[in-house]
């Protein structure tokens, strides 16, 4: 009975969004954050889950700029592995090779065909990732073929002005699993929240949003309907209440357990959701073997 009961909890699942405190521990290091934040969100710069440091003063490698632009452009099915991705980019002509590390000709060449009028001195110079977010950050809206990178990557420009009310309901897809969607209504229209979103100048619950002036937005396409996948927000009163860049950058162990703490405070929606069903089966268990200790008694 206890197991039948279990089996129809439902498990709501929630938005896990994404801001500059957050998507990676070593950030507040950089002075590319928005940038990187932004490019996150455009899919420029492919997420590693495994990874909790973007480590942006090492230098960019071929092979980590292969699964970046692989990625972006779709090359592979969501969830093929790293090297299935790295493999397309290089078939594809997107770098000329996995070896060694990228100069700015082969960013050049993944993310704009080459067509950008990049200082021969630069061309074969090897940049950092945090000079990579910047350089491509800098180009993202430079027509190539007639077309910036938010066109080529998806993404249409999405409303701004002041968002006026925050809401969220359940929807169950067709697997029978239910999630939490979020909706702002942003000088008088309303927009779903993408599941993953990338945000700016705001916290990770987006109750706190009402109020808030959205300065920027951009949506993608998510089974023929537009969702909010990047929103900057403009900078409030109390921002510079964040913490100060700290002077020695964390190590990778300090790292892990700060990514699980930010993580942590990103999905809270989702672990108080999990936690329901915990909590119930815990009563229905106590429930149960007082039941059976009773009737054992009679």
């Amino acid at each position: 009975m206890l197991a039948m009961l279990l089996l129809l909890l439902p498990t709501v699942v929630s938005a896990h969004i994404v801001n500059e405190q957050n998507l990676y521990d070593d950030l507040q290091y950089s002075k590319a954050t928005p940038q990187i934040v932004q490019l996150s969100g455009l899919g420029v710069i492919a997420y590693d889950h495994g990874s909790t440091l973007f480590s942006p003063q090492e230098k960019l490698t071929r092979e980590e700029l292969a699964h970046w632009a692989g990625a972006f452009w779709k090359l592979k099915e969501s969830g093929a592995a790293r090297e299935q991705v790295t493999a397309a980019a290089l078939e594809k002509g997107l770098v000329p090779s996995l070896d060694g590390n990228a100069t700015y000709a082969d960013v050049n060449q993944a993310y704009f065909a080459g067509k950008l009028a990049v200082p021969e001195q630069d061309a074969a110079r090897e940049l950092t990732k945090e000079e990579f977010a910047v350089f491509v950050f800098e180009h993202r809206n430079d027509a190539v073929e007639g077309k910036s990178l938010y066109d080529r990557g998806g993404f249409v420009a999405g409303p701004t002005g002041k968002v006026e009310k925050v809401a969220v309901r359940e929807e169950k897809d067709a697997a029978g699993k239910t999630s939490k969607v979020y909706s702002l209504t942003i000088s008088g229209t309303v927009h779903d929240l993408s599941a993953h979103p990338r945000v700016l100048q705001a916290a990770v619950d987006p109750a706190q949003w009402e109020g808030k002036t959205v300065e920027e937005a951009w949506l993608m396409n998510v089974a023929g309907k537009p969702q909010l996948q990047l929103i900057l927000f403009a900078k409030s009163a109390d921002a510079s209440g964040q913490s100060a860049r700290p002077e020695k950058a964390p190590t990778a162990d300090h790292a892990h357990a700060g990514h699980a703490d930010h993580a942590a405070a990103a999905s809270g929606d989702e672990t108080g959701a999990s936690m329901v069903p915990l909590v119930v089966a815990v009563v229905l268990l106590a429930l149960v073997g007082g039941w059976l200790f009773a009737r054992r008694r009679k």
